[in-house]
């Protein structure tokens, strides 16, 4: 349930004081009717957390005063999904429910054979990731919302991002992630901090687009012998190394 979290930016906290305004503030007051007394959490960016009494509604603005800090921590695996750009209520579904599974960050690819190009309309689409994370990550009360970064080339994003597990769906090859996992958890295993997570677009990759990611020190893993969607896939594949690493 949303109807009793709201996210706060974090310059409208003067502590002990909050001020909650815009979408959140019509949420409070119109959509689930809180009222004077109320209780409620609120949460920020920066993963901060609080417990809140609402003291005053206004027409454009709810005032709050802060009861308490709460705490509530987030896993220790840093899951950064890439996707490549497939179509938009589709990659919309694998961006709301990674989130509710733990994502640390979306960040969307273009390649070869991505479906749309969104370069005429970036800051509509940011925005609106923006806000389905931050719905969901108040569905299912996580402390703070990943980073939904821009579109960038799949080369831009090999060349540049690191982590300490590298991972590429593959659907014509690759080890079982599940074995990868527990091959990879000898006697001298210790969790990793980050997990990155490429997942190429419906009409697959290129050639040289697996070319170019084998050799940045990716490994190829599979699913299964089933051809799944590429938001299935996503959520299969976060579902998996989120709970595993937990």
């Amino acid at each position: 349930m949303t109807s009793d979290r709201f996210y706060i930016q974090k310059e409208q906290i003067k502590i002990p004081y909050a001020v909650l305004t815009g979408d959140e503030h019509h949420h409070l007051t119109r959509v689930v009717r809180k009222k004077k007394g109320d209780k409620v959490f609120l949460f920020t960016r920066k993963g901060e957390n609080f417990l809140a009494r609402i003291e005053k509604i206004e027409k454009s603005k709810t005032h709050l005063l802060i009861l308490e800090k709460t705490q509530r921590k987030e896993s220790n695996v840093k899951i950064i999904l890439a996707p490549s750009l497939i179509k938009t209520k589709a990659l919309e579904l694998m961006l709301q429910k990674s989130t509710e599974l733990g994502i640390f960050s979306f960040s969307p690819l273009i390649t070869k054979r991505s479906v749309i190009n969104i370069s005429d309309k970036l800051e509509k689409k940011l925005n609106r990731w923006n806000r389905i994370v931050l719905e969901a990550s108040k569905q299912c009360r996580r402390p703070t919302p990943p980073k939904v970064e821009k579109p960038v080339s799949l080369n831009n994003f090999i060349d540049k991002k690191n982590g300490d597990i590298k991972l590429f769906l593959d659907e014509k090859g690759g080890i079982y992630l599940k074995d990868f996992i527990f091959i990879s958890q000898d006697s001298k295993y210790k969790p990793p901090q980050s997990v990155i997570i490429l997942l190429g677009p419906e009409g697959g990759w290129t050639e040289k687009e697996k070319q170019d990611i084998v050799q940045h020190g990716y490994k190829a893993v599979s699913l299964g012998s089933n051809i799944l969607r590429a938001e299935t896939a996503a959520i299969a594949c976060v579902s998996i190394v989120s709970h595993i690493f937990l």
